[in-house]
């Protein structure tokens, strides 16, 4: 027998074995589609959230803001595995990676007033003090944070428009926003109240609800057990503060999954436009440094939650979307000058 007659038979495999790959993969996306649909149904008719209507053409976009995360430190992560599924996007051609300039001041609210508004006019830090109006302005506060959107909300619409804003500090002139310091305000009391309307029913699945509370017990270990092993490296002398643990585990592990389960509910449903900011690693590269172990497995737990998001998104049970995963600014290491000297 000849090289090619063997050769034959050999292709003739490799067709097929393509062919029940391409069959597989057909199955499993229907499969995937079907649970998605009974699933976010189920739920969306609890909540009484009805689906958009879809057009069928127009394309929907998903923003996921990582806060505080930089250019350099997101690549040290994909190289170094942290962030596996990202990396895997990347790898294949589904995503593209690149670098953009927050500008100054290198804030979330200016930041994200650029990107929701296209203007950051008259935010010149987080905290300033004003001699015109003598206010002291401190973003984080909801009266300040609704000061600033109406100040640049009144030049140009928000890009939220008919869409869903969590966990940010503008809403982006968004139809639902929950969890939003800007729509935390007595204008939009029952609207904001909604917010504990989704988390009760997050909280309605036990399976859900005993996951989270492991979470939370596990992230508050976690912080105890970092700060011992911070101390004893004499890498940061960190206080055993009552308050961060419960915050860090507010931030890396309630918020975290209550808004992924709101921005999954949304895709179910078409919603045109959905933006959320996720504060985890912002917050605890901030107390234990931008490469500390405790800041890499946020971000490890935040590609997971990507995951989730695409693997919906690309099942397209409603509209097409797009997705951006982006940070608002980057950090810079330093040390207080009290430990330094």
């Amino acid at each position: 027998m000849s090289t090619m007659d063997r050769e034959k038979p050999l292709q003739r495999l490799r067709r097929l074995l393509l062919w029940c790959a391409r069959q597989a993969v057909d199955v499993f996306a229907a499969l995937s589609g079907f649970y998605y649909s009974r699933k976010f149904a189920m739920l969306t008719s609890r909540f009484g959230r009805p689906a958009v209507r879809v057009d069928g053409t127009s394309r929907g976009f998903i923003v996921l803001e990582i806060d505080g995360l930089s250019y350099e430190h997101l690549w040290h992560a994909i190289e170094s595995r942290q962030m596996p599924y990202l990396a895997s996007q990347l790898r294949r051609g589904r995503m593209t990676l690149k670098r953009w300039r927050c500008g100054l001041p290198s804030t979330t609210p200016a930041a994200q007033a650029g990107l929701l508004f296209g203007c950051n006019y008259d935010i010149p830090a987080f905290r300033w003090y004003e001699k015109e109006t003598g206010l002291s302005v401190v973003c984080k506060l909801p009266a300040a944070s609704k000061l600033l959107q109406d100040r640049v909300a009144g030049r140009q619409p928000g890009i939220l428009r008919g869409g869903s804003s969590y966990f940010n500090m503008f809403d982006g002139d968004a139809s639902l926003s929950l969890f939003t310091l800007s729509a935390l305000n007595r204008d939009r009391l029952f609207a904001s109240s909604r917010g504990i309307g989704y988390f009760l029913l997050f909280l309605l699945n036990p399976f859900r609800s005993i996951k989270l509370l492991l979470l939370s017990l596990l992230e508050y270990t976690s912080d105890l057990t970092d700060r011992v092993l911070a101390r004893l490296r004499g890498e940061h002398r960190l206080p055993f503060q009552g308050i961060f643990p419960l915050l860090r585990v507010v931030s890396n592990v309630v918020f975290r999954e209550v808004q992924t389960f709101a921005v999954l509910m949304d895709i179910y449903r078409g919603v045109p436009s959905i933006y959320t900011t996720y504060y985890s690693y912002d917050e605890i590269a901030h107390h234990y440094g931008l490469d500390s172990r405790p800041a890499r497995r946020a971000l490890h737990e935040l590609d997971k939650r990507v995951r989730q998001i695409d693997r919906l998104r690309r099942a397209r049970l409603t509209r097409d979307y797009d997705l951006i995963v982006l940070a608002d600014h980057g950090q810079t290491a330093s040390e207080p000058f009290s430990q330094r000297y």
